[in-house]
């Protein structure tokens, strides 16, 4: 049987929970010019994109909140933007 790929060595949940992360391993940070090609536009604008400054904003938090609830409950997965970055 042929190998097509392996996985990435993570940290379990547990492990995660027991040593949280202070920062996201870089493996997962792209560049805006690396913006992904999406060819059906009618998705754009569904799409669920979370903020992180708004998240951790005191104004904008429980709005933030909510858009991250339906994300994870209607999608399963979601973009994480930062625009101070």
């Amino acid at each position: 049987m042929a190998k097509y790929g392996g996985s990435l060595l993570v940290p379990s949940v547990k492990e995660l929970a027991e040593n949280p992360m202070v920062a996201v391993p870089p493996r997962y940070i792209r560049p805006k010019q690396d913006a992904p090609v999406i060819s059906d536009n009618t998705l754009i604008s569904k799409f669920p994109v979370i903020d992180m400054e708004s998240l951790l904003s005191e104004e904008s938090m429980d709005s933030e909140l909510a858009k991250l609830d339906f994300a994870c409950r209607e999608w399963g997965f979601f973009q994480v933007t930062d625009e101070t970055c």
